[in-house]
C-alpha cells in the first residue's frame, strides 16, 4: 500500500501596497493579495496551495509584515521559496522571510498580538510621493493632544464605538497595549498601536475620530465618553484606508524566528 506524502508547513512574512487591490481576501471579479500569492506558489510548486493569513486586510490597506502559512507537497529551502516567489510576484508584493513551522502553527490562531500604523501627511499642501500612502491633513496636528485622547483607549475596552455594525453576538471588547503618536520628519504623524486583536476598522476610526475631536477643539477626555457609549454613531468618521498599514504579528516565544 502507496503511503500519503507528507506535507511541509511553511510561514511567510509578507509586505504588499494595498492600492491596486481589493483586500487580502480573494473575491469574485476583484484581484485581491491572496490570489496573487496563491497563483504564484502554484506556478512554483505545481499545485493548488491555499494560504491562511494573520489578518485580513481592507481595500487599499497596506502591510510591512502581514504572515501566512500554506502547506505543500514538497520540501523548498525556505531561501529558495524567498527567492522564486519574490520572481513571480507582481512588483507591489514581496516575500520578506520564508521559513518552515511545525503543523501546529497557525498563522491567525497561533497569534497572541498585532500591530498596526497609520500614517498622516501632515502639511499645508499636498505631495504626489504621499498619494495613497498616507491621509493628508492640511491643519497642523497637535502630537500631545493625540496622545492623551489615545490614552483612553488603552486596556481591555469595550470598542463598538469604534467598529462597523456587528451582530449582537460577537464581542466587541479588545485590549490594546499601547498607542504611540509621534511626528517624524516635520510632516509625518504616525500612530503605532498594538493589541491582542482588532474590530473592524477599529484603528481607522480611531484614528478619525481623534483628529476630528481636535479640528473641533474638544476635550481629549471627550474619547472617554465615546468609548463609555459603546456607539458608533458618537464616534467619528473612518480615516482613509490607505494610512494603514498592518505592520508587525506577534508570536509566542516557540515562534520567535516570526517575530521581526
Amino acid at each position: 500500500m502507496e503511503s500519503r506524502k507528507s506535507t511541509v508547513r511553511y510561514a511567510l512574512i509578507v509586505q504588499y501596497d494595498g492600492t491596486a487591490y481589493s483586500g487580502f481576501q480573494i473575491q469574485n471579479n476583484a484581484n485581491s493579495i491572496q490570489a496573487e500569492i496563491e497563483h504564484a506558489l502554484k506556478i512554483l510548486a505545481g499545485q493548488d496551495v491555499r494560504i491562511v493569513a494573520a489578518g485580513r486586510t481592507d481595500a487599499g490597506v497596506h502591510a510591512l509584515g502581514q504572515v501566512v502559512h500554506f502547506d505543500l507537497g514538497e520540501d523548498i529551502p525556505p531561501d529558495r521559496l524567498c527567492i522564486s516567489l519574490n520572481g513571480i510576484l507582481p512588483a507591489d508584493i514581496a516575500v520578506k522571510k520564508a521559513c518552515v513551522v511545525d503543523n501546529t502553527f497557525h498563522a491567525r490562531y497561533s497569534a497572541i498580538a498585532r500591530e498596526y500604523m497609520y500614517v498622516i501627511y501632515n502639511h499645508p499642501y499636498k505631495s504626489p510621493f504621499m498619494r495613497y500612502r498616507a491621509m493628508w491633513v492640511r491643519q497642523h496636528i497637535d502630537i500631545d493632544y493625540c496622545k492623551k485622547a489615545a490614552g483612553y483607549c488603552i486596556g481591555e475596552r469595550d470598542f463598538a464605538s469604534f467598529c462597523k455594525k456587528t451582530s449582537t453576538d460577537e464581542s466587541t471588547v479588545r485590549y490594546v497595549e499601547y498607542i504611540e503618536v509621534e511626528r517624524v520628519y516635520d510632516d509625518l504623524v504616525i500612530f503605532t498601536i498594538k493589541g491582542n486583536a482588532f474590530l473592524h476598522n477599529m484603528v481607522r476610526i480611531i484614528v478619525g475620530t481623534i483628529l476630528q475631536l481636535l479640528q473641533k477643539g474638544q476635550s481629549p477626555e471627550t474619547m472617554k465618553d465615546i468609548i463609555e457609549r459603546c456607539d458608533r454613531n458618537y464616534s467619528g468618521p473612518t480615516a482613509p484606508a490607505y494610512g494603514l498599514y498592518f505592520k508587525k504579528v506577534y508570536y509566542p516565544g516557540t515562534y520567535d524566528f516570526l517575530n521581526v
